[in-house]
């Protein structure tokens, strides 16, 4: 399985998906699910997409995976369906992971908490970062777990929390937005097989 993790700075209440980028930047994070999940004409089976949204009171974690159903690779669509699961979660949720009816997974839990239950499945984490080890000398091993930050980055705390567990890798010099940096995360992966 191929994992992502996003850290995000979206709002954690329902928004309009007519302004995402007014929702704390949410049109990255949909951006990213659209990178990590669609492929033409069908989607990845193979892949699992986490949000950790951190603009409200208490953070909320989303996850996409292959299972979602209904739901276009478009901005606006992806953005209302993380504002109705949002929505349904405003009326209570917990620890354990829940399931909407299109797929969509959703549990109050931390950046950290994500990164703790992953590597208790034994991911293998990588963390994208400018400065670190090039992506092309690095051997990406099974069941590697991205983690990448929004438009600001990770805060420094949670940064040095993921870097506990994960490699830092480096896509190059130049600072890509985080959708592109997935699509080539997944070319290098499925050229190698992984």
């Amino acid at each position: 399985m191929r994992t992502f993790i996003l850290y995000s700075r979206g709002w954690t209440k329902p928004f309009s998906e007519k302004d995402l980028p007014g929702a704390g930047r949410m049109d990255i994070a949909c951006r990213c699910v659209s990178a990590a999940l669609f492929i033409s004409y069908t989607i990845r089976r193979d892949t699992r997409f986490f949000i950790s949204l951190n603009g409200g009171s208490q953070p909320i974690a989303l996850c996409f995976d292959g299972r979602i159903r209904k739901i276009s690779p478009d901005e606006r669509s992806i953005g209302l369906w993380i504002s109705k699961t949002l929505e349904k979660a405003q009326n209570g949720f917990g620890k354990e992971w829940k399931r909407t009816d299109n797929g969509i997974l959703y549990a109050q839990k931390s950046f950290r908490e994500i990164l703790e239950e992953l590597e208790k499945e034994g991911c293998e984490f990588y963390l994208l970062d400018e400065e670190g080890k090039k992506i092309e000398e690095t051997t990406i091993k099974e069941n590697p777990a991205f983690v990448l930050g929004d438009n600001l980055g990770i805060p420094k705390g949670e940064e040095k929390f993921a870097e506990r567990v994960a490699e830092k890798i480096s896509l190059g010099k130049t600072s890509y937005l985080a959708s592109s940096c997935i699509s080539v995360v997944h070319w290098i992966c499925d050229g190698k097989g992984i």
